[in-house]
């Protein structure tokens, strides 16, 4: 939920001062990766390790290197900038998706809204 509200957050900034600069840009985006680590792994810690925590965890790390990347070298220019994002939103939604397949899969004996009587 946390995650949802800064990426709202991150979405507002950019519609009302669409006039920021390409350098603000290269400063927003890794702050707003590296706070989505922070909230991925407390609820990687909360998640019971059966259901895939480790793909959490994985997923946050990305996120950590790839803002960490960034306000390192902020000037690498956008081009780079969307290679970067690029193979982090690979790599990254490689990873959800995995954590995805993992929590359906514990779900298979669960009864569904269709098999419960009404």
């Amino acid at each position: 939920m946390l995650e949802g509200i800064l990426n709202i957050a991150t979405g507002v900034i950019a519609l009302v001062w669409p006039g920021l600069t390409a350098l603000t840009f290269v400063f927003l985006v890794p702050a707003w990766a590296i706070v989505t680590d922070v909230l991925m792994v407390v609820a990687a810690v909360r998640l019971h390790p059966e259901y895939g925590r480790w793909w959490l965890i994985l997923s946050g790390v990305a996120s950590l290197i790839f803002g960490v990347l960034l306000v390192i070298a902020p000037l690498i220019g956008l081009v780079v900038l969307t290679w970067w994002m690029g193979a982090y939103a690979l790599i990254f939604g490689i990873m959800l998706l995995a954590l995805a397949f993992r929590l359906r899969g514990t779900s298979v004996g669960a009864p569904t809204a269709a098999a419960t009587p009404r």
